[in-house]
């Protein structure tokens, strides 16, 4: 597996969490891989509970996490069979479109865990007509939530801004709002917070972005032959994640200390961000058909030709149906 991986040219970092079943009788669980984006993402969080928690193991499934860098990577090492699911969704629902065999199974989170933050003097969305504002990449999921939070808060995004890719990390936007070189950014949550500690100005939160964007970064994705061929295997591994889910939202205190642990923050600021993502975990695991259309509009949104598909072609919601029984 891993020298397959390594051939193909990802960059990975394989976590085994391996756990056995423990009631008497009772078979070795069945090895599945999910690549997904890391422990160190607040969406992510229900797989590292149901790992750790063994919701994977009471459904008969010891779950092998491999990091990757990069979602067309992720998507590749599905199509070819390398993982056997992936955790990415907005990308997926562009592949769907070109007519790629996958579908998404599950959303786990209900938004995409972007904030929008400014140099201090900029009090309001509005404030922002006639700024530079700093994406990572133009045709990005990130591109798209600010594109579409400017224009769903009144201001024309091709008119009244500019918007300008700053490639590399977090810290190279910061430092262009740091130089005054652009006057505010999008970043995934809780890189806010850290914005804050810079003296910055978090205008749009997670929780306001999504009332305008509504783009889940999180679920299940799965290739076309596995839905044919495994089926009984997806609704265990999104009972799994349901389970995990229900527990880290009603769990706070776990909940906390794991955003304290996996995204190193201080205990107050664990406290404020549990609040925010609490209500943006989706136990449901499916999602409005309204919302399957923005999933399509991020790979589309800046195309030359406008690209018509319904949202059934990017999703199949039969699994997460079954595992909310």
């Amino acid at each position: 597996m891993q020298s397959r991986l390594r051939r193909a040219g990802f960059t990975v970092i394989i976590l085994l969490m391996a756990f056995w079943t423990s009631s008497a009788g009772a078979g070795e669980p069945k090895t599945i891989n999910i690549g997904w984006t890391g422990a160190s993402n607040w969406a992510t969080l229900p797989y590292s509970v149901a790992a750790e928690k063994g919701f994977f193991e009471k459904e008969g499934l010891r779950a092998r996490l491999i990091v990757m860098q990069g979602t067309t990577l992720m998507l590749a090492a599905l199509v070819a069979g390398e993982v056997d699911y992936i955790s990415i969704l907005p990308f997926v629902a562009g592949a769907a479109v070109r007519g790629i065999p996958v579908k998404i199974a599950a959303s786990v989170t209900k938004s995409g865990g972007y904030a929008i933050v400014a140099r201090p003097e900029i009090d309001s969305v509005k404030a922002l007509k006639g700024k530079i504002l700093a994406i990572n990449s133009f045709g990005r999921s990130a591109d798209f939530a600010i594109y579409t939070a400017l224009n769903r808060s009144g201001l024309d995004p091709n008119k009244d801004v500019t918007l300008t890719a700053v490639s590399g990390s977090p810290e190279a936007r910061f430092a262009a709002l740091i130089s005054g070189t652009i006057d505010a950014t999008v970043v995934s949550s809780p890189l806010e917070y850290k914005a804050e500690q810079r003296g910055f100005r978090t205008l749009l939160s997670v929780a306001q972005m999504s009332e305008f964007v509504r783009i889940p970064i999180t679920g299940v994705s799965v290739a076309q032959k596995k839905i044919e061929k495994e089926p009984e295997e997806i609704v265990r591994l999104l009972k799994a994640l349901r389970a995990a889910t229900l527990y880290l939202q009603s769990q706070r205190e776990i909940g906390v200390g794991l955003l304290e642990k996996l995204l190193k923050l201080d205990r107050a600021a664990a406290e404020r961000f549990y609040t925010i993502y609490r209500d943006q975990y989706n136990p449901d695991l499916t999602l409005p058909d309204s919302v399957a259309e923005e999933w399509i509009a991020v790979g589309t949104f800046r195309a030359k030709e406008k690209i018509s598909v319904k949202p059934q072609v990017v999703y199949d919601w039969t699994f997460a149906e079954r595992a909310r029984r």
